[in-house]
């Protein structure tokens, strides 16, 4: 069996082992690995049976036929510029970067090349959530006048969040942790409502860090819709939540299932549970596209920076 060569461009991410395991799920394979931090790079290489990148720029070289690009948030725009400028099909782990200026800049660069660039906003993945955003788009809802989401977990006080390394580095996250949950609910209201122009945001420290690891932001849609999102590494346990109100029904999300209600009325028209979430479903619409079969969630690099420019225009980025 031929295997695709994809090169990885960093390995610090945590979802890093999620996505190699859809990677390998798929055809392809890691062939080689550039990391700034040369023990992660090599014992990756050790792993993977792949070969060290000593120079970025030597990228073009490696006769890979896409990039993957898990590296801290910092190195996201070298990273990705490299690989784009290399003509190597991209996906990006979220933030697609660490300002909105460079997400901008990123996405003007997919845009013009006219090279693939995927951020793993896997929300969009969700069989649910694609029901709600139906809905929606087929006016079931009418008007949309204010919506809520939280995503937030437990990381922060659960032995499987390592919150002892870059992710608290305020130089090498450059958002903290009500960001680094915030951006999936934030890509998806807007995906679903429209972008969302101006806000608040408030962000805590409850453990310690170096950087905030909850918080809540009050936003406004450019439809006139209101909306709020709660994120964070706090929570009880892994929670997502989605409540959507139109002039005509609501959208419920709750202890993993979600609902479509009419006004006034008694009962759901419609339910639908909630899959387990699974990060690494996020790359999945990548891999199809460099396979050359079409998959629903693909997210434009437009978008994704249009999250980043929200963050920054709600005070988020810490450098």
């Amino acid at each position: 069996m031929t295997h695709t060569p994809l090169v990885l461009l960093g390995g610090a991410h945590v979802h890093l082992p999620d996505h190699l395991e859809r990677i390998a799920e798929s055809g392809s394979r890691i062939a080689h690995v550039h990391d700034r931090d040369a023990e992660r790079r090599d014992r990756l290489c050790a792993d993977l049976g792949a070969r060290p990148l000593a120079a970025l720029q030597d990228v073009a070289q490696t006769g890979a036929a896409g990039a993957v690009v898990c590296s801290e948030t910092s190195h996201h725009e070298a990273d990705i510029s490299a690989a784009l400028a290399a003509g190597l099909p991209v996906f990006s782990e979220k933030p697609l970067a660490g300002s909105g200026g460079a997400a901008l800049r990123l996405a003007q660069q997919a845009e013009e090349s006219g090279v693939l660039l995927h951020t793993g906003y896997f929300f969009r993945t969700i069989p649910a959530l694609r029901k709600a955003r139906g809905w929606i788009r087929d006016g079931r809802l009418g008007r949309i006048t204010a919506a809520r989401m939280r995503f937030a977990h437990d990381g922060g006080y659960a032995d499987w969040l390592d919150l002892d390394c870059w992710m608290t580095d305020p130089t090498l996250a450059c958002y903290g942790g009500f960001v680094d949950e915030a951006v999936h609910a934030i890509d998806a209201l807007q995906w679903m409502l429209g972008a969302a122009v101006d806000g608040h945001a408030v962000t805590a420290n409850a453990l310690g860090w170096p950087v905030d690891d909850h918080g809540s932001a009050v936003l406004r849609f450019c439809n006139g819709a209101t909306g709020v999102v709660e994120a964070g590494w706090t929570d009880a346990r892994m929670r997502l939540e989605l409540d959507i109100v139109g002039e005509t029904a609501a959208i419920s999300l709750h202890d993993g299932q979600m609902a479509l209600t009419p006004r006034s009325a008694d009962s759901a028209a419609e339910r639908h549970d909630l899959a387990k979430l699974d990060a690494g479903t996020g790359i999945l619409p990548y891999l199809a596209a460099l396979h050359g079969t079409e998959r629903a969630g693909l997210v434009p690099p437009a978008d994704a920076a249009r999250v980043n420019t929200l963050l920054d225009r709600l005070g988020l980025r810490l450098n």
